[in-house]
């Protein structure tokens, strides 16, 4: 298992991880009336209904949890590098594990269910944003989550 440490502190609200675009996920040989469905992967992270992209590192090595440290930027889609920025959602101290909820930026997902994040407020499973969209946005209260998400 990989896991993120952080080697530096960060108040809450600050930028921890400016990542960087690798490419898109490739597309998958199945289609959809709207077209070919992006083939989401362990390293990638949904930016639309229809797109993920593939994340550098550091920030492919974020793992999830329901009671994270830090979220996706939530004003904008894409940093200036094309991918996401993550900020800390409240205060982070060295030697810290970086986690975040990956139901604020993934509307479904399907690799494994089973949530083992040790949070005292583990949610038990995660299935995205589909599924558990109302305790998403009660929790984040509509920040620090996908736009597209904020928009369906």
């Amino acid at each position: 298992e990989w896991r993120l440490f952080s080697t530096g502190s960060f108040p809450k609200g600050a930028t921890v991880i400016s990542s960087r675009l690798m490419n898109e996920s490739p597309q998958s040989t199945t289609s959809s009336p709207s077209g070919p469905k992006p083939s989401p992967c362990a390293y990638s992270i949904q930016i639309d209904s229809d797109k993920h992209i593939l994340l550098d590192l550091p920030a492919r090595f974020l793992n999830h949890s329901c009671d994270p440290n830090v979220g996706v930027r939530g004003e904008e889609t894409l940093n200036e590098w094309g991918a996401v920025d993550f900020v800390a959602l409240k205060d982070i101290g060295v030697g810290e594990e970086i986690r975040y909820d990956y139901e604020t930026s993934e509307y479904e997902i399907s690799g494994f269910s089973k949530c083992s994040c040790g949070a005292s407020d583990c949610r038990g499973h995660i299935k995205g944003f589909k599924s558990n969209g109302g305790v998403i946005l009660a929790k984040y209260g509509g920040k620090n989550i996908a736009p597209y998400l904020l928009r369906s």
